[in-house]
């Protein structure tokens, strides 16, 4: 009898414990999150990188330097963080991903339109 005491309180405690852990991580996600700095400053990167981008795709010679700057734009972007940003975000996405495509196939002045569209939503960007 007095095992089965033992071993439900363990049992018990050990699931109190777990339960602990999954309450208290969202808390540490919270910490973690973007600086209202940080996110004026990935908006900015993005706004100069995508800049770059569009002058590169303006010359039309330089596929492979413009996948790098689009690179450039793709990871600067994925440090803005917030509600407010999240349909823009999707949308700017959508953008530089198919400028990227675009770019590898060639095609450049496609990857021109899509970058000024791309543009156009980062300058809808409220500031942090």
């Amino acid at each position: 009898m007095m095992k089965q005491t033992v071993k439900s309180i363990l049992t018990a405690t050990v699931i109190a414990v777990s339960g602990g852990m999954l309450v208290a991580a969202p808390v540490t996600t919270v910490v973690a999150a973007e600086t209202a700095a940080g996110v004026n400053k990935a908006i900015a990167d993005v706004t100069r990188t995508l800049q770059e981008a569009l002058q590169i795709a303006m010359e039309g010679t330089d596929s492979k330097a413009l996948l790098d700057k689009l690179q450039e734009a793709k990871q600067a972007y994925k440090e803005i963080t917030g509600d407010v940003y999240g349909a823009r975000l999707q949308r700017l996405s959508g953008y530089i991903r198919r400028a990227r495509g675009m770019a590898r196939r060639g095609d450049l002045a496609g990857a021109e339109e899509q970058i000024k569209k791309a543009l156009e939503v980062v300058k809808t960007f409220p500031k942090a």
